[in-house]
């Protein structure tokens, strides 16, 4: 019978994974496209910007996930135990605090890009302009990119994972078609770049948005979000999963500057580019944990012991070997990876990319 309980929840973790993943690999997707883009069609110092910012991103992914790490894993203990009216007050209250946060940073980024006060971020002056405008388009997007990432595990609380995939996908496609006709065709150089990834960030924000106003979902958009006392126990909660993200911004901006006063803006850009790549594979036990996260959550609502060794059984047995056979073929495809952003391999950005992608993965 243990057998048989530990066959089941690992198929199911990993009948969950995908969309999981697929969830937290759509901000590296973008990443990569505009790195692209920005390598490719306007430059090094566009690709320093895009460098700039990644710490800023991480800031957000830290808060996203800091946000629906706490409520998804007290609603889904609600969900266990079927308290549907404390379930719905946890999902207004993550609604309430994200949208609250999200304007906050939005008119925190669009002041320091407006009025060129991002010397926190660099301060060399040929960047820095271009900084200021990719700011600012980057700003646009900042309330669907944080509300976008509460709504997947209330959808799949409602078995309505599909939503997030279609959401996932349109978002992918819109963000390089609109990167083609902003940057390509229209010239808008670092503004492009930024204005398709905002974009793209509404369509996917509105696309799952859209079932919570139908008649199927059980989840409601209201002002009954209970007591906001609640929303210490979520930032308590959520913490530890946002504890890499934090730890990555901070890395990121002190990457940054040693690479700035040390090297140059052909650092950034190496450094930019490797990381945004990365990305894709951070998203791989990023899933891992919201998944896991999720099922725990749940079998701690039910006081399912057993349910919980096995979910435990399954992260050490087949997600951590998983993720070391994916180091290892990171480390071994550097030098073509690379060439994906900067063709000549004899280019020292080039080669200060491989080196990278040797390096984080470890």
């Amino acid at each position: 019978m243990k057998n048989n309980g530990l066959e089941m929840i690992r198929k199911l973790m990993f009948r969950l994974l995908p969309i999981q993943v697929l969830l937290a690999v759509v901000g590296s997707i973008n990443n990569i496209v505009s790195s692209y883009f920005a390598s490719n069609y306007v430059g090094i110092d566009a690709m320093g910007a895009v460098g700039l910012y990644a710490p800023a991103s991480m800031l957000l992914g830290a808060i996203s996930t800091l946000l629906v790490g706490g409520c998804s894993i007290i609603c889904g203990k609600y969900l266990g135990q079927n308290e549907h009216r404390k379930l719905q007050e946890g999902f207004s209250l993550d609604l309430l605090l994200s949208t609250a946060v999200a304007v906050l940073i939005t008119a925190a980024f669009l002041f320091m890009g407006v009025f060129h006060l991002t010397g926190i971020f660099t301060q060399d002056m040929n960047i820095r302009p271009i900084f200021d405008r990719y700011l600012i388009g980057q700003s646009i997007g900042i309330i669907p990119f944080i509300l976008g990432n509460q709504l997947p595990a209330f959808l799949a609380m409602e078995n309505r994972n599909r939503r997030t995939m279609a959401a996932s996908i349109v978002y992918i496609v819109m963000n390089l078609l609109l990167d083609i006709l902003f940057v390509q065709h229209l010239q808008l150089q670092e503004m492009g770049l930024a204005l398709a990834s905002s974009i793209g960030l509404w369509v996917f924000f509105i696309v799952q948005l859209q079932y919570f106003f139908s008649k199927e979902s059980q989840l409601r958009l209201s002002l009954d979000f209970g007591t906001l006392k609640r929303s210490r126990e979520v930032l308590s909660v959520g913490f530890p999963g946002a504890a890499s993200y934090i730890y990555q911004t901070a890395r990121g901006v002190i990457v940054n500057k040693l690479l700035e006063i040390n090297i140059g803006t052909v650092a950034i850009s190496a450094f930019a580019a490797a990381n945004n790549l990365m990305g894709i594979f951070w998203a791989v036990p990023q899933g891992m944990l919201a998944v896991s996260r999720l099922l725990i959550s749940i079998s701690v609502g039910e006081e399912d012991r057993e349910t919980l060794c096995n979910i435990m059984r399954v992260m050490m047995r087949c997600f951590i070997p998983l993720m070391a056979v994916i180091d290892i073929l990171i480390i071994l495809s550097a030098g073509p990876l690379s060439s994906i952003f900067f063709s000549d391999t004899s280019s020292t950005v080039h080669m200060m990319m491989r080196m990278g992608l040797q390096i984080l993965p470890l």
